[in-house]
């Protein structure tokens, strides 16, 4: 049984117990354990499965009252419906401007953005549609739960594809869930999803990560640290898989203890000031004096490490040596600090995100999966360790 398909599969068997009546309405699914419990699968498995059910109308959550059946045979939302759908469950069908004929409307729900990562994809994107679409931009400041009617906001006004970036990939809006199942183009940004039958474009942060930790073990380093935001979504993920992987490859040990994963105030919608952050990052450099040199997941982190070593008299990179993820394009004065970094083909990215909504478009329900090489730009952030 292949792995990506056990939420359906779930998904299935409780929709199929509904409609025959096995399972009434007003009737109480049993809780999300004891089924994950009954079909052999986790937690997450049940969740999306449960979110499928709930995007159709099959079943609505109630605070205290757990999963209720509320239709054996929902009905499509009535076209009134399309902006007030706010009942659990309901679905508004696409709004009769998101079928006209002409230059599409394509929507694109980001997290967040800026000259690091960001600002480069969304001019490529605008590029991209140039004559041949229309493009509304939505953020969501990495706030879950502002996704969902984010989307539903796309939706009436006719966006006929969507670009999402989801603020997390541990789940994803049940509404987006009843798009797929109605094969709505749909192509998720820079992130990947395990299990959801969903066209993805992003880069290959695993390689990106695995070669820049293997730069820094060819300039000489042995005991590396890996800083990464707080945020747990597949693109840390990746990076941290990258930088064991790398260890592993070199006969290097690898120690979960040079590892920092507890920054907050990179993360978009954060409400932690950059402050503690520094003040927590900056104990963990100085308890670690053996480490020569970091892969640090993100560049706004990488600034902030720089600025942890500082302050602990520790220079760059005669001490310590960087490599982040993405820098920002150097003004003419060149004032960005030029690390040494994994560069992202956001422009690449850009496109084929509107290439792939174009595609879904011509042919509803196609699924692709695109990832897409980064390469390594040296800077001025490393060089070889320090002689004892």
């Amino acid at each position: 049984m292949r792995e990506k398909l056990l939420y359906e599969q779930v998904y299935a068997e409780l929709k199929a117990r509904i409609r025959e009546g096995r399972i009434g309405v007003d009737a109480r699914l049993p809780a999300p354990a004891d089924l994950g419990t009954e079909f052999s699968v986790s937690a997450i498995t049940v969740k999306r499965a449960l979110d499928m059910l709930q995007a159709e109308g099959y079943v609505v959550r109630r605070p205290k009252h757990g999963t209720v059946v509320i239709s054996a045979d929902p009905q499509p939302a009535p076209a009134a419906a399309v902006r007030g759908a706010t009942e659990p469950g309901a679905y508004p069908p696409l709004p009769a401007n998101a079928r006209a004929e002409g230059a599409p409307l394509l929507g694109a729900l980001i997290t967040s953005f800026d000259d690091t990562f960001g600002t480069a994809l969304l001019a490529s994107m605008i590029g991209a549609t140039s004559g041949r679409a229309n493009l509304v931009l939505k953020t969501s400041v990495g706030e879950e739960a502002a996704e969902g009617p984010l989307i539903e906001e796309l939706l009436a006004a006719g966006i006929r594809g969507l670009a999402f970036q989801p603020s997390s990939s541990q789940s994803i809006p049940p509404l987006l869930m009843g798009l797929l199942a109605r094969s709505f183009p749909v192509v998720i940004i820079d992130r990947s999803l395990d299990g959801v039958p969903v066209s993805t474009v992003c880069s290959d942060n695993l390689a990106g990560a695995r070669a820049a930790t293997e730069y820094l073990f060819e300039l000489g380093h042995r005991r590396l640290g890996l800083i990464t935001s707080a945020s747990r979504v597949s693109t840390v993920e990746d990076r941290r898989n990258g930088y064991v992987r790398a260890h592993a490859g070199a006969g290097v040990p690898h120690q979960e203890a040079d590892e920092f994963h507890e920054l907050y105030s990179v993360t978009p919608g954060s409400r932690v000031d950059a402050s503690e952050d520094l003040a927590k990052l900056t104990a963990f450099v100085e308890a670690r004096p053996e480490l020569t040199a970091y892969l640090v997941s993100e560049h706004h982190l990488a600034i902030m490490l720089r600025r942890a070593c500082r302050d602990l008299g520790r220079r760059i990179p005669q001490d310590v040596s960087i490599v982040c993820f993405d820098q920002p394009p150097a003004a003419l004065d060149d004032s960005p600090y030029p690390f040494t970094h994994v560069a992202q083909p956001q422009a690449e990215l850009g496109a084929r995100v509107v290439e792939e909504l174009f595609a879904q478009l011509a042919e509803p329900g196609a699924v692709t999966k695109h990832v897409l090489p980064t390469r390594l730009v040296p800077g001025a952030s490393t060089a070889p360790p320090p002689r004892s």
